[in-house]
């Protein structure tokens, strides 16, 4: 089997974490996965206690998106609901999108193709 090139090769995991005045941007990174989903979920709890108006979610670079992840944003919607505004972003043709359609998430969540589109969101 060929050794993966650095095109091909995953994303590292990565939760990162910005403050926008009353709003609070998750950019995640890499796959989302059984191994990986927990540190997303306590990244998102940590944020959710802070209790800020909004928090965005931006999966724009999430390579993989599985079961574990979506329970994760399953667990920060119910969390969130109804003090926070909680969005996800994730363009139509994203990969984290393919899962969110595929699984009707999309009728729970606010999705949003950018960040810019979520903060502006009422």
């Amino acid at each position: 089997m060929p050794a993966a090139t650095p095109s091909s090769a995953p994303r590292p995991f990565a939760v990162i974490v910005r403050r926008h005045d009353d709003a609070v941007v998750a950019t995640v990174s890499g796959e989302v996965d059984q191994s990986t989903a927990p540190r997303l979920r306590e990244a998102l709890a940590d944020v959710l206690r802070e209790r800020p108006a909004v928090v965005v979610v931006d999966l724009r670079d999430v390579d993989l998106l599985a079961s574990a992840g979506l329970a994760a944003l399953i667990a920060a919607h119910d969390e969130a609901v109804p003090e926070v505004r909680l969005s996800v972003v994730a363009p139509a043709t994203a990969p984290a999108m393919r899962s969110v359609r595929v699984t009707g998430l999309g009728d729970l969540l606010m999705v949003h193709s950018t960040v810019d589109a979520a903060l502006a969101a009422t």
